[in-house]
């Protein structure tokens, strides 16, 4: 029999025939139908041809009488699941009686076809014919069952990278929800604490204003109680008008003074002012590489942040022990530095580690959250890196928390500058006040109380003033008669003080504006404006220096 397609070796039977002559017969009878003959010289050899190999076995009655029923059993069973290797025996002689109950008990642990001799040649073939029709029946089979087990293990596989990537997204999903439901919940806080820091700067701004008034309207009079209390109120104000900017810069709604920093100079700077501030007993270093690049921020909210992030450290260190500024230049995103999240580009990393106490990670985790501190009461108001973290939001970067072996590092990071290198100016002295007698002034404010006071305030620097309460109603007034417009930002009505502005810009072009606001809900609409801005609470000597600016602008374009 010849070989079929699919199997690469041809079929090989298993001979066990003592006789010399029933050897050779079998042997070309099997070879002439392509099979190829495996002898065997006795049981042992018999038992280990009995494998998967095998297509079929024939065993001569003398083979069988010296074979046991116990070895032949053991050899089959050593078979694979799928294999019943067919055996045809070659029973009797000529005038022997065949015996019948041991072929039986045979019969029992195999595949066995009893044949009795003597048989024609032809019975002989199709004996040995349907064994290998029966066997290649069975290698059918296992090659089915293999490629089945190759499909279930690649269903299997399959079905497991999917449930990893089941899980991978289902994790992704709840940590963009996670994130997005924290997003959610900053931003809400972040707009409830802009609105408190909006309404509480209105009401410094009074004090604030008052406690100014109040000093020009004694000045004459000397009385050390009253100038104690004064200046107990100017404390205060000042202290309360540092709450509200680091609320509103967390909610992000507070204008920046941006200008292109050089950081090398600025951060010398800051470190001495650092230095004084943590104490004589806090190691101070500086590590500034040469070639730093140079940022866009506002001057003064990074100086607050730097001091936050020291204050915050020189506590943690029980105000012994070594604080280090550092600064460098990164390209995001860097697998060096994870903690730049998706942004990109080239930035500016700058660091404080400390050697203090350092943070859990529970803590780290909520240390950028306002009014969140681990301080007893009184000693801290929680508003400290959450002014870092808005800060650094709002310039464009990001702020992040690492937690060190000992200490813990508080990082900035912000976007590297194209532009030209400003020098940051001083502010305006308060000899300006004197220029704006004679101004005529139209003050559009809201907060009746804040208009009062701020009237009061440029009528005793003699200028004229004229005050109204909201946008529509400057819209009506007498612009032949106003050389400068102060305005509130956020007012009720048809369009706020940027609406103002461009009012202004389009019926009355020579007339300069200054804005102030306590809270705006976009600052980024200044940033096209050619107006002075003002935070609130501000000084008299912000106020004029503000307004000399404007009116310096006016004189400029007029001339």
């Amino acid at each position: 029999m010849k070989p079929e397609d699919g199997h690469v070796a041809p079929p090989v039977a298993v001979v066990f025939a003592p006789i010399e002559g029933d050897a050779v017969a079998l042997r070309t009878l099997l070879e002439g139908e392509g099979v190829a003959v495996r002898a065997c010289s006795d049981a042992k050899c018999l038992y280990a041809c009995l494998d998967e190999q095998a297509w079929c076995a024939i065993v001569t009655e003398e083979g069988l009488d010296r074979c046991s029923l116990e070895g032949l059993d053991a050899s089959l069973r050593r078979q694979p699941a799928w294999s019943n290797l067919p055996i045809l025996t070659l029973a009797g002689s000529a005038g022997e009686q065949v015996d019948s109950n041991r072929f039986s008990r045979l019969a029992r642990i195999g595949n066995i076809t009893l044949i009795g001799r003597p048989t024609s040649r032809e019975v002989l073939l199709m004996a040995i014919r349907s064994a290998l029709r029966t066997r290649r029946l069975q290698f059918d089979m296992r090659d089915q069952w293999r490629a089945l087990e190759q499909h279930a293990d690649a269903l299997e596989s399959a079905v497991k990278e999917r449930t990893l990537s089941l899980e991978r997204e289902v994790n992704e999903r709840r940590r963009v929800e996670r994130a997005l439901s924290e997003a959610r919940r900053l931003e809400s806080l972040g707009r409830l604490t802009g609105g408190v820091a909006h309404d509480f700067n209105n009401i410094l701004q009074v004090i604030s204003g008052s406690e100014t008034l109040l000093r020009m309207l004694l000045a004459k009079e000397t009385n050390d109680r009253v100038g104690r209390a004064l200046d107990a109120i100017r404390r205060a104000s000042g202290h309360g008008a540092a709450l509200t900017q680091q609320l509103l810069a967390y909610a992000r709604r507070q204008p920046l003074n941006n200008v292109a920093l050089d950081l090398p100079r600025y951060l010398h700077a800051s470190a001495e002012l650092l230095s004084g501030a943590v104490g004589a007993d806090i190691e101070m270093r500086l590590r500034i590489p040469p070639g730093l690049w140079p940022v866009s921020v506002d001057p003064a909210q990074l100086d607050a942040a730097l001091l936050n992030v020291a204050t915050n450290a020189r506590d943690a260190m029980a105000g012994r022990g070594m604080l280090v500024l550092e600064a460098d230049n990164v390209r995001l995103p860097d697998p060096l530095l994870p903690q730049g999240g998706d942004l990109s580009g080239e930035y500016v990393c700058i660091t404080l580690t400390d050697d203090g106490e350092g943070m859990s990670e529970k803590t780290a985790r909520q240390a950028f959250e306002p009014f969140f501190t681990t301080k007893s009461v009184g000693k801290g108001t929680g508003l400290g890196l959450s002014q870092v973290y808005g800060f650094a939001s709002q310039s464009h970067g990001t702020a992040f928390i690492r937690r060190e072996q000992q200490g813990a590092t508080i990082g900035i990071l912000l976007p590297r500058s194209s532009e030209q290198v400003q020098v940051v100016q001083d502010s305006a002295s308060a000899s300006q006040l004197h220029a704006l007698k004679g101004v005529r002034i139209l003050c559009v404010e809201d907060d009746p109380v804040v208009a009062e006071t701020t009237a009061s305030l440029l009528s005793v620097l003699d200028a004229e003033i004229t005050v109204v309460d909201s946008a529509d109603a400057a819209f009506a007034a007498d612009f032949t008669n106003i050389d400068l417009v102060l305005s509130d930002v956020m007012m009720p009505g048809s369009t706020d003080g940027i609406g103002l502005v461009h009012w202004l810009a389009s019926h009355h072009p020579g007339i300069p504006v200054v804005l102030a606001s306590g809270y705006m809900v976009d600052p980024g609409r200044l940033e096209t404006l050619q107006v002075q801005f003002l935070r609130k609470p501000y000084t008299l000597e912000a106020l004029a220096n503000a307004m000399a600016l404007a009116l310096a602008g006016r004189d400029g374009r007029t001339s």
